[in-house]
């Protein structure tokens, strides 16, 4: 019986490690791509602001159904807000136009607590060709970044039910330890090659699984 549970251990605790490894990495990889997808993917194809009294009106070259996201961010406080107007003309002459909310963003209520506040708009070109893209009816002092083939993470449907399930699966690792396991769990002398081909599989898993969730 003591040799079939020390053979169940060692069966298990691989298979434990690398399921708690691959919530650690959904949980570092969606966040870099929530937070910082327009500076890792897709290329800038224009940077500007709008504001009370300057509206942005300018020519872009844009692709045929490659997805273009529109980059809001501001540093005004969260009781601000502003209805952005976003009018696309393309090289047909067929115009479209949308109308976005923009907030700003506090923390604490006090100006010195501020931080910037960012929101996202995507629309696809139908056609290939120069666009004209004009964007208008700012309150407030906005930056403004055109940048074509990005993936917003925000939009993906199951994202955030990845970051939660994966949250549950990290917290119930750690909660489930001791704290002689725990230091047993991070010690350096642990990263045998056993813990490389873990941490190799464990991070394969999760590249597969963000790249399917996000939409890359």
């Amino acid at each position: 019986m003591v040799v079939e549970i020390r053979e169940q251990d060692k069966l298990t605790n691989p298979i434990f490690k690398i399921i708690w490894m691959v919530s650690v990495f959904n949980l570092l990889l969606s966040g870099l791509f929530l937070y910082a997808g327009e500076y890792v993917l897709g290329e800038e194809i224009l940077s500007d602001s709008v504001g009370s009294s300057k509206d942005i009106n300018n020519d872009v070259m844009l692709t045929e159904n490659e997805v273009v996201t529109i980059v809001f961010k501001t540093e005004e406080p969260y009781s601000r807000s502003e209805l952005l107007k976003i009018v696309i003309v393309d090289s047909k002459n067929i115009e479209r136009s949308w109308e976005k909310d923009f907030y700003g963003s506090t923390i604490g209520g006090s100006r010195g607590s501020e931080r910037g506040a960012k929101g996202y708009f995507s629309f696809t070109p139908e056609v290939s060709g120069m666009h004209h893209i004009k964007i208008s009816n700012a309150d407030f002092q906005t930056n403004v970044k055109l940048v074509s083939g990005m993936v917003n993470p925000r939009e993906q449907p199951f994202l955030l039910a990845t970051l939660f399930v994966s949250f549950l699966v990290m917290a119930a690792g750690i909660l489930s330890l001791k704290e002689g396991a725990i230091k047993e769990f991070i010690r350096f002398r642990s990263f045998s090659i056993n813990g490389i081909l873990n941490f190799c599989i464990a991070l394969y898993i999760s590249l597969v699984i963000v790249h399917n969730v996000v939409g890359l």
